[in-house]
């Protein structure tokens, strides 16, 4: 905005503000051409980047032809499907295999509960039954074997990795422990680390070399578990462990009325009252008949609370004990658990063992979900309430028990004592075992077995569906439909570039029609605007050198043979096996597909058309299709960016972002100039304006000495 006082036209009568807009339209003339210039830099950018987009996609289509999974789909036949199935592999061997036989199908080991009795043993009690959804302590009665309680707490807790090179973490409360024969220290804890599951010692020196990995040490003075390696940073340590009692401390406020603790059912001693200790603010108190006492209190005349032993709830009923801002209240305890112990079979024969400690709190569903989710078990726990019996199910079919005098050949170990949760209340203790058998098969002449139904020879996947006595044939061959759309595709692909490159080489230039000025604009509707915009910016790449070049560099790779000893002189350019370019010359140079020689040349000839497109060379003449394709578009695509940048760059990065720059700046200074001269302008137009005033002023003062005569 310009600082100096404009007088237009008060005393001439002229109408300053339209004369200087006049005098103003013929200079900015120069500035319109720089702006016109700069709009169709950017327009010219973005056709740019629109084709370079192009490029940029065929060259992916590119590097996707180059794999082998392009050219090597395979298809399967079978005989029949209802005995045998089949997939195969990219690199699966073209021909075919004849099952001849299948005596035995692979089935999964299960165990049912009871299943050892002389007669099928429910696990409840006549007339009593078991929600699986409720709690296992207060269900206790409701079994037929009823359920083994230890006095102890099953505490949790996770940690996440830090990475350090001697991961460890500290356990809140001392773990109970079993000494074995060779005097190892076993902990009764769970570990897992992202899923794998640690077994927990005090020394691993008796421990195989092979198997300390599978170990953890737990050093009981100082409260710290060790790994061997480095745990990494955010990895999910979870520990479960049994402690023979709890302390939890809490600060509660004035006159509070309860404390809940962590766990409920709560364990007796010896003398029949709960295992229960509390301080409150250093005073003792104890437990009698569910009624908190001080511990000073002899006659225990007057309680201060009461503790539900099922819940964990203590209420208090004598304010006076938190009579303080903020108490430190601390209770020590224990409460129930149970044990049950299980194992299963890997494939290379060794024994994957899991202790589980039940809380009893929890449902049998718990217990199940546990089971479910032991990622090395491989077992599901199932049970069905209108049988009552409980199941166990190897997820994996087959037999892994090497050793059949181990566990009588089981795949599914039942361990622990006569008093494990799973031996004793869910009466799989001496329970028989069906099933975890192999496949037993012979193909091609050979007996043969696998673990399961399916598997894998040569790059084949079989199936078997049932046992039979008949042969059936499984034919591997080459999926000519599925290639041939892979390279139908490559050429859709190819087509779609070279139509949209000659279009904007073809593109008629309009030069008469610059781009319009915001004046300019003012005067038109938008359906002339648009119409107008579209002839200003058409032809602005028309024979663009760039582009020339790279249609006529991919027309003489796509047309020169490909000199590769690998390839048979019958099969070595497109034209060979259908693929030729159009007749009308009009079309850039497009490819047509002769399909049924392209799906000849694909059952004649697999190998030589896969290296028709792919093959690699020290040269270009030895280089296949799409490699020779690749390096020029991805040459001109790199020119593209160089010259118009892409949507992450700068101007100063790319020419024309530069040019842009420069005119921006000189439209700056020519902008700065014209305001000049605008100011001139009005200045002179001012003077004149100010002079004629002064004139009328002197001529109005004359003209009143004539008056008076």
């Amino acid at each position: 905005m310009t600082s100096i006082q404009r007088i237009t036209g008060l005393a001439s009568g002229m109408d300053i503000d339209s004369i200087v807009e006049k005098m103003m339209t013929a200079a900015k003339q120069p500035l319109v051409k720089l702006q016109q210039q700069k709009q169709i830099l950017e327009w010219q950018e973005e056709d740019y980047r629109t084709l370079n987009q192009k490029y940029f996609d065929f060259r992916s289509t590119l590097s996707n032809m180059k794999l082998t999974t392009k050219y090597r789909v395979r298809t399967t036949t079978s005989s029949n499907e209802n005995n045998v199935t089949a997939t195969a592999a990219n690199n699966a061997a073209l021909g075919s295999a004849t099952i001849q036989s299948v005596t035995q199908l692979a089935t999964a080991a299960t165990k049912i509960s009871g299943s050892g009795s002389e007669t099928a043993t429910t696990i409840s009690k006549s007339g009593a039954k078991i929600k699986a959804d409720a709690s296992l302590y207060s269900q206790t009665g409701n079994f037929l074997n009823g359920i083994t309680w230890n006095n102890g707490v099953v505490v949790s807790q996770s940690f996440s990795g830090d990475g350090d090179a001697t991961a460890a973490v500290k356990l809140s409360n001392t773990p109970v422990s079993t000494t074995a024969d060779d005097g190892t220290v076993y902990y009764a804890m769970n570990v897992k680390v992202n899923g794998k599951t640690y077994q927990v010692v005090n020394d691993k020196s008796n421990i195989p070399d092979n198997e300390k990995g599978n170990y953890a040490v737990y050093n009981a003075e100082s409260g710290v578990l060790t790994f061997d390696s480095a745990v990494s940073a955010g990895s999910g340590i979870h520990v479960e462990y049994v402690a023979d009692a709890v302390t939890e401390t809490k600060t509660l406020s004035k006159g509070a009325a309860t404390m809940q603790l962590g766990h409920g059912l709560i364990a007796t001693d010896t003398t029949g009252n709960q295992a229960f200790s509390l301080k409150i603010n250093n005073t003792n108190y104890v437990l009698e008949n569910d009624k908190l006492y001080a511990e000073s209190d002899t006659g225990k005349s007057s309680p201060v609370g009461t503790l539900d032993a099922s819940t964990g709830l203590i209420t208090f009923t004598d304010s006076s004990v938190l009579s303080g801002d903020n108490n430190t209240v601390s209770a020590t305890y224990s409460s129930k658990y149970a044990t049950m112990s299980l194992g299963s079979y890997n494939e290379d024969g060794s024994m994957n063992k899991a202790a589980f400690y039940i809380d009893g709190t929890d449902s049998l569903n718990d217990v199940m979900a546990d089971v479910n989710s032991h990622s090395t078990l491989g077992v599901s726990m199932y049970y069905d309430e209108n049988a009552d019996r409980v199941s166990l199910t190897r997820k994996m079919t087959g037999d892994f028990n090497k050793n059949k005098e181990n566990n009588k050949g089981d795949e599914i170990i039942i361990g622990g004592s006569e008093n494990d949760f799973l031996n004793h209340t869910l009466q799989f203790n001496g329970s028989r075992e069906s099933g975890g058998e192999n496949a037993k098969f012979t193909m091609n002449g050979l007996e043969t077995e696998r673990t399961s139904n399916t598997f894998t020879i040569s790059g084949v996947t079989y199936t078997l569906k049932s046992k039979f006595d008949t042969p059936v044939a499984v034919t591997v061959s080459n999926d000519t439909d599925t290639i041939f759309k892979n390279i139908k595709d490559f050429v859709d692909q190819y087509n779609s570039l070279i139509d949209a490159v000659q279009s904007k080489l073809n593109e008629d230039r309009y030069s008469d029609y610059a781009p319009l000025t915001d004046d300019q604009r003012k005067e038109m509707t938008d359906t002339q605007q648009d119409q107008w915009d579209k002839k200003a910016r058409s032809g602005l790449l028309r024979n663009d050198m760039t582009l020339k070049s790279s249609l006529s560099n991919m027309r003489s790779l796509i047309y020169s043979k490909v000199n590769n000893a690998n390839i048979s002189s019958e099969y070595n350019q497109l034209s060979s096996i259908g693929i030729t370019t159009t007749s009308d010359w009009l079309k850039g140079g497009k490819l047509e597909i002769n399909e049924d020689k392209l799906k000849a040349a694909i059952q004649n000839d697999p190998d030589s058309v896969e290296l028709l497109f792919r093959a690699t060379g020290s040269t270009t003449s030895e280089k296949g299709i799409v490699q020779r394709l690749y390096d020029s578009v991805n040459n001109t695509y790199n020119t593209i960016v160089d010259k118009a940048g892409k949507s992450t760059y700068v101007n100063t990065q790319f020419t024309i972002g530069k040019n842009i720059n420069d005119l921006t700046d000189k439209i700056r200074d020519m902008n700065d100039k014209l305001g000049k001269l605008e100011d001139r302008y009005y200045a002179q137009f001012t003077a004149m304006e100010q002079a004629i005033q002064k004139y009328n002023s002197q001529y109005t003062y004359l003209s009143s000495f004539f008056s008076q005569q």
